[in-house]
């Protein structure tokens, strides 16, 4: 079955399964887990950010950083189509006590001009904005990345508000191999970022919050509420450090596996949306169908919408994969 419902469904390497044996272990909760230790430092550094925290998801780590940025009442500013607001579970209402509110933009990515008049006025009927968060890359924008010129105005415009700004960087490497701008650098603005390793990193599960080293005690208390301590974590550490170490680069093979699934399926007759990263859309009318039969025959993905698809290439699917899924959804649609 060739799996191309997410980059999360991989499975660590043998290189990665040998660092996760071998992996010097502690107690994370109690402070004296080493291999978290290294890689917390190791991710703040490629993030250009004080500290991290490693948390088990990259749902808790962007839920930590609004818990922090905010008290109950307030406001947030994210895109339409953000993760933090379709897939996350309403957790900033619940968790932070915060109202969401979304901004339009394209492809994913927040149109600045709109969000400068999504600040509300001064005035006791409305919930003051105190967060603004961006998604790089954004997943239901179809994986673009941000421009850095749009990010940096992004924060400037929070900055200007009297906000702070979060980057939910899931997929921020992929940002940075598609770019060549560094995670360092797209998160310069940023007083938070998150980053997940169990995505096109190849880690089988794990994110990190980076973060300033005064928000950090309060970051591990906001853990511990949400259940998130963990104990000899060094195991999976040590998946992230791996991968983190060696699948960075890597990346752009993904990148050009998506560009050659595109192209294939745009010679069949799909309406393709180009992709910039590792994910591809495209549209048909009976999305969940074709995406059944399709299942029938070897290939396996998701909608995104009623009449969208998405296919996400990663470490586990190889050139022949993607020549093989080609060939099943063009039969697909032309019989």
């Amino acid at each position: 079955m060739i799996d191309l419902r997410s980059d999360t469904v991989t499975r660590p390497t043998p290189e990665m399964l040998n660092a996760m044996c071998t992996a010097p272990l502690g107690d994370d909760v109690l402070g004296d887990e080493p291999t978290v230790q290294k890689l917390e430092a190791k991710v703040a550094e490629m993030t250009g950010k004080e500290t991290a925290v490693f948390v088990p998801s990259g749902t808790m780590a962007n839920q930590i950083a609004i818990w922090l940025h905010t008290k109950p009442g307030d406001g947030i500013l994210v895109e339409e189509n953000s993760h933090i607001l379709h897939y996350e579970a309403a957790g900033p209402a619940m968790i932070a006590g915060v109202k969401t509110t979304s901004v339009p933009g394209q492809n994913g990515i927040m149109d600045v001009e709109k969000l400068k008049t999504s600040f509300p006025p001064d005035d006791p009927h409305c919930a003051p904005v105190t967060l603004v968060c961006a998604e790089d890359t954004a997943n239901r924008g179809g994986g673009y990345a941000y421009p850095i010129e749009t990010l940096d105005a992004i924060a400037q415009t929070a900055q200007d508000n009297q906000a702070r700004c979060h980057l939910d960087g899931a997929r921020l490497f992929n940002a940075q191999v598609k770019t060549g701008v560094s995670a360092a650098r797209r998160a310069a603005q940023f007083d938070t970022v998150s980053i997940c390793f169990s995505k096109g990193l190849g880690a089988p599960v794990g994110s990190a919050l980076c973060l300033p080293q005064s928000m950090r005690r309060d970051a591990i208390r906001a853990r511990k509420m949400l259940g998130g301590g963990m104990r000899q974590s060094g195991v999976i550490a040590a998946a992230a450090l791996y991968a983190l170490e060696h699948h960075v680069d890597r990346l752009a093979e993904d990148h050009q596996k998506a560009i050659t699934l595109a192209e294939g399926l745009k010679q069949h007759g799909y309406e393709v949306v180009p992709p910039q990263t590792n994910m591809v859309y495209f549209k048909h009318p009976k999305a969940q169908q074709i995406l059944d039969q399709a299942e029938q025959q070897g290939v396996r993905a998701l909608t995104a919408k009623a009449q969208t698809v998405r296919l996400v290439t990663h470490l586990d699917v190889n050139e022949s994969d993607i020549e093989k899924s080609i060939e099943i959804f063009g039969k697909l649609l032309n019989s």
